[in-house]
């Protein structure tokens, strides 16, 4: 198929034709009926996985059926629901996917794939918050051939998460080197980044135990990384809002090792963005040096790129890359070769993109440590106005990267979870 950059224009409702090469397609008739528009549809096409809800915030990725192919949980925020998706094979990719509703979950804000008990069945973790201020656990059946029937899953609190704060992200890590996973989780609004400490039997949710690591502001990501080469791994984190705990911009938090220092508050590192709303993050060594840098969008026109210096973890210097007037705010970021030249290329996600574009990406033409980078088209600037977290994985097994995000917020419920396939050489 040849592929090419132009504008797709529907000339029904569900078939597509490029204007320059004249390849047609079948997509999501959900793309036309969107505001309304009947004319224009993103320079890449836009595969709808699931739009059955509203507000979705997010996307996690795991194999759950152990197919060799990647899965995803997804929460909806103002739908009040977790959802798991399976990814149906590449015939079917462009479709919508395989899903079951594993538990209604208020204001969830992310949702995460944790086999939390060893049963070999991947539950789901959802982080809520609004008045709902929870940590669920999603408990998968135990039995594969359930494991889309969603009268099969079992939803409940983590008791000693209830009433904390707003929880916002979670990432599963055995911590302390003893009994079940442990998940560290952060949250917003004079809040706390902490650890919940598994119990020998984690069925018994009542047995976890909280550890409070570090004050937050409004925790946007939270990546496991051995920042200081000690061989544990520490918890870095982008917070973009700066309250009493001025702690605002992307750090890291060393962790101590395990033993009752754990319990206590640990020792913060900033990386940089220091009073900047510093969004969702990414680690990739962008320089290729062998170096894992910091990769950050930066509210409202920025992506600031922290160049690692040494492998101290201590050391950084700082890049900002600026972003054109006609994209919504800065949202996320992730980085692959998008266009199979060798080099590493950033694709970023916006809010506040009505009648701007939300989905774009970007090459350097000179250095990465270049201002102005040349950007590229994903999204056009007709549909989407809040996106989320961005995965790029080659879905349709054609040997490229593809764009697999959310949007919440276009129309009643939001195009919901989406990905644009990559039609770039």
């Amino acid at each position: 198929m040849q592929k090419c950059s132009s504008v797709w224009l529907i000339i029904s409702t569900t078939i597509f034709i490029c204007t320059t090469c004249g390849d047609n397609r079948t997509h999501s008739s959900a793309i036309a009926s969107v505001r309304g528009k009947s004319n224009l549809v993103p320079s890449w096409p836009l595969h709808i996985i699931d739009n059955s809800s509203r507000g979705a915030d997010g996307v996690r990725l795991a194999d759950v059926n152990n197919d060799g192919l990647v899965d995803i949980a997804t929460g909806f925020e103002q739908g009040g629901i977790t959802r798991a998706y399976l990814h149906p094979g590449y015939d079917e990719v462009d479709k919508q996917w395989p899903a079951v509703t594993a538990g209604q979950t208020p204001s969830v804000e992310d949702a995460v794939f944790v086999d939390l008990d060893n049963d070999g069945a991947v539950d789901i973790i959802s982080s809520c918050e609004g008045r709902t201020k929870k940590l669920f656990v999603n408990w998968a059946p135990a039995d594969d051939n359930d494991y889309l029937e969603p009268g099969k899953w079992d939803t409940k609190a983590i008791p000693v998460s209830e009433g904390q704060m707003q929880w916002m992200f979670c990432v599963p890590v055995q911590l302390d080197g003893v009994n079940g996973v442990d998940l560290i989780a952060g949250g917003k609004n004079n809040a706390q980044i902490g650890w919940f400490e598994s119990p020998n039997n984690p069925r018994s949710l009542s047995a976890f135990k909280y550890h409070s690591i570090s004050g937050a502001g409004w925790i946007m990501s939270i990546i496991l990384s051995d920042m200081d080469g000690d061989g544990d791994l520490d918890v870095v984190v982008s917070d973009r809002r700066e309250d009493v705990h001025r702690l605002q911009g992307c750090r890291w938090l060393e962790n101590p090792g395990p033993g009752t220092t754990q319990y206590q508050e640990w020792t913060n590192h900033f990386i940089g963005g220091k009073g900047k709303e510093v969004m969702f993050m990414k680690i990739v060594d962008l320089d290729q040096d062998a170096l894992e840098d910091v990769l950050v969008a930066v509210r409202p026109n920025n992506i600031l790129y922290i160049r690692r210096l040494d492998a101290t973890g201590l050391s950084w210097q700082q890049n900002l890359i600026d972003l054109p007037d006609n994209t919504g705010t800065a949202k996320a970021v992730a980085v692959g070769d998008i266009d199979k030249d060798g080099r590493k290329d950033i694709v970023f996600t916006c809010e506040n993109a009505r009648g701007k574009h939300g989905v774009r990406w970007l090459s350097y033409k000179n250095s990465v440590t270049d201002t102005k980078w040349i950007h590229h088209d994903i999204s056009g600037d007709e549909l989407g106005v809040k996106y989320d977290r961005i995965e790029l994985l080659d879905l349709d097994n054609d040997g490229d990267l593809d764009v697999l995000t959310c949007e919440e917020a276009e129309g009643a419920g939001g195009l919901g979870v989406i990905w644009y396939e990559n039609l770039c050489e």
